[in-house]
């Protein structure tokens, strides 16, 4: 199992690292463009498109996993802790079956869409030349299964870690 929840912190912070290296190229390719464009009055053709279509993504789905993990998407906690144990029980199941199943059906949707772009050979037009566009799109499904594992596992982990502390 820890071996697992090892995986699974590794899995989350390469999404992140990756994420942030996307950011840090967004930057950089704006501010290069700004620059060029106030500068020599020449700006970097397709800069538009590369943030729009490439680092975009590359910023949002792999850093998921993460975002999920830390907490900061919103729960409804201040409810369910005023509510019985019996419902909180039950409302905790509850929504862990309900992220379950929107996590794998974006899974399996982000997955058919990255498919089709890639039967189709998805490209962009940027400066005269089409620069392909369908590799990007498996960042999709892969950021929603990234998830869709954390969730799973963090939960597992969760009840091995809380049924271990109970037997001490």
């Amino acid at each position: 199992m820890e071996k697992l929840y090892k995986f699974t912190q590794k899995l989350v912070f390469m999404g992140l690292i990756l994420s942030g290296v996307a950011i840090l190229a967004m930057m950089l390719l704006i501010v290069v463009d700004v620059a060029m464009r106030n500068l020599f009055n020449e700006p970097i053709s397709g800069t538009y498109e590369m943030v729009q279509y490439f680092l975009m993504p590359l910023a949002i789905f792999p850093a998921l996993a993460y975002t999920y993990q830390s907490g900061v998407l919103p729960k409804l906690s201040e409810l369910a802790e005023k509510m019985p144990k019996k419902f909180q029980k039950f409302n905790k199941y509850l929504i862990l079956v309900i992220e379950v199943f929107i996590f794998s059906l974006l899974t399996i949707y982000g997955l058919k869409f990255a498919l089709s772009g890639i039967a189709d050979r998805m490209a962009i037009p940027v400066s005269g030349n089409l620069l392909p566009v369908y590799p990007i799109y498996l960042f999709v499904p892969l950021g929603f299964l990234a998830v869709l594992w954390v969730v799973i596992f963090s939960t597992i982990y969760d009840r091995k870690k809380v049924d271990k502390e109970s037997s001490i």
